[in-house]
């Protein structure tokens, strides 16, 4: 017995080791609830196991379900490729798009179940994986003759530039448990403490040139129009939250309910930085060409003087899985309702106030220099799956899922303060693969193929057509921003993971000892 004990606690220390040396880092929109992807099985059955058939990311999907184990699992992805290809049309301009292709190859699900000996009725968990992980980043710099500023004759040399990069991971590590309650019904929960990390940049500058060659009577105002803004957000923050979930099994049919609370508190955040800037100089009013006061806005902060108060949403969700007579067939359908978060303050900062004349303070909030609000509109997704035994060791899974985006539109939005620049792309997922047991073990390999699209957004800048002074945005050497910009994401991830079966191999072992 001791032996068996020291083996337990072995195979948890592995998965802890495993979890802190291995960088999890697999793209994903931050603002789909359903983009992430955990053990093979529960990804290419699409996620639709709420009633069962999650195997070891039971303790996500459904608390309930870790009583379906029979034996001790441990379940680890060997290796898990990623290729993604997004294209947001027009994102900067007419015609100067944001593209941002990459490839990824990354473990990012590790999970021990245990299924004790003593307690027969009772089932656990301990699991690490990545429920979202978000990174885009686009740099470029762009340039043309064009008439800018209407001071002076001709046209002026106009340049532009910007950097975006906007990287949000959510990683949980969590506890969970099963027991069976009465015939046919089984009681679940779990615990999880989610580790956001959240990196964004936003930079643009662009100045205005007049040509050398113009006549002397415009040489006293030959000054360089420009304009720039910066901003930039960083924080680490670490909350709790749980999960409650019911199985009802019988037979052929099995239901299941899953309550996922909000974020509960913050336990600790840490890294918090923010920072703004604006300014502008030598820009003429377009109604009468005389200079409006140079501009120049400028506040960071740090550590304790930044607030961050990261939420997550309530859900809830219910699935059904039934299998036919001969048991080789059995179809997986799950729904999510996820509730909305109204509009609030993510990040803000202490002491913020900021001095300026007053033409500036009428059309910029100084008191909110610093604050960055966020927010979510409830969403409802479906998924199927269906799973074929081909023969004893070979099955086959499939599966669709809807992954809509519940960001809130730019309107629904204060406008007195600042967001997230983003894509807020509606998202949908295939599956497709093979299980193969070996020796007792699970070899699984299979792909998923995702489409994201996203329509008529509102441009991120303009550059293309730019004004001197842009009142409707308030922005200078740029246009109106328009709502021509279409994004399109394409992402192809290969599966291939193993799943250990604890009790088997010990069986085995006896065997070849006897």
């Amino acid at each position: 017995m001791r032996k068996h004990k020291l083996y337990y606690i072995y195979n948890i220390g592995l998965l802890l080791a495993v979890q802190v040396t291995f960088p999890f880092n697999l793209s994903a929109q931050s603002n789909n609830h359903w983009s992430r992807n955990f053990n093979e099985e529960s990804s290419l059955l699409s996620g639709a196991v709420v009633g069962g058939g999650a195997g070891p990311a039971a303790i996500f999907y459904n608390p309930a379900t870790i009583s379906e184990i029979k034996e001790s699992k441990f379940s680890l992805n060997v290796s898990l490729f990623a290729f993604e290809f997004l294209k947001a049309n027009n994102a900067w301009g007419d015609g100067i798009d944001l593209k941002y292709n990459r490839g990824v190859v990354v473990p990012r699900f590790l999970s021990y179940m245990l299924k004790p000996k003593r307690l027969e009725k009772w089932s656990f968990e301990v699991a690490f994986l990545n429920n979202s992980d978000y990174s885009v980043q686009d740099t470029k710099s762009f340039s043309q003759q064009i008439d800018v500023l209407n001071r002076y004759p001709g046209e002026e040399r106009y340049d532009a530039y910007y950097k975006y990069l906007n990287k949000y991971r959510d990683n949980w590590i969590g506890i969970g448990g099963s027991v069976q309650v009465a015939d046919h019904l089984y009681l679940g929960t779990s615990m999880f403490v989610s580790y956001i990390s959240k990196e964004y940049i936003y930079d643009v500058e662009t100045e205005a040139v007049p040509d050398l060659e113009i006549p002397d009577q415009y040489s006293f105002n030959r000054s360089i129009a420009h304009s720039s803004e910066h901003e930039f957000v960083k924080f680490y923050d670490y909350r709790l939250l749980f999960k409650v979930g019911l199985l009802y099994k019988k037979e052929r049919l099995s239901l299941g309910l899953n309550i996922t609370t909000p974020s509960i508190g913050q336990i600790y955040s840490n890294g918090k930085e923010v920072f703004r800037k604006r300014s502008q100089g030598n820009i003429a009013n377009p109604t009468n060409d005389e200079l409006l006061p140079d501009i120049l806005i400028s506040s960071y902060k740090e550590k304790n003087e930044v607030m961050v108060n990261a939420k997550s949403t309530f859900s809830i969700a219910t699935g059904l899985t039934y299998t036919n007579s001969n048991e080789n067939k059995t179809l997986f359908l799950t729904g999510e309702y996820f509730a909305g978060i109204d509009p609030y303050r993510m990040v803000e900062a202490k002491g913020n106030r900021i001095s300026a004349d007053n033409e500036v303070s009428d059309i910029i909030n100084l008191n909110e220099w610093l604050t960055f609000v966020s927010g979510a509109k409830p969403v409802f997704n479906f998924a199927t799956g269906y799973k074929w035994l081909v023969k004893e060791n070979l099955m086959i899974l499939t599966g669709f899922r809807t992954d809509f985006n519940y960001s809130l539109n730019e309107s629904q939005m204060p406008s007195s303060l600042n967001s997230f620049k983003q894509l807020n792309l509606n998202k949908y997922h295939v599956t497709s693969g093979l299980n193969l047991r070996i020796m007792g073990q699970d070899l699984i390999a299979g792909f998923q193929y995702t489409y994201g699209v996203e329509n008529n957004k509102k441009q991120f800048a303009n550059f293309s057509h730019p004004n001197e002074f842009n009142s409707i945005d308030n922005s200078a050497l740029q246009g109106i921003r328009q709502h021509i910009m279409n994004s399109r994401l394409s992402t192809i991830t290969i599966y291939f993971g193993a799943t250990i079966n604890i009790n088997q191999r010990r069986t085995k072992q006896s065997s070849n000892s006897n």
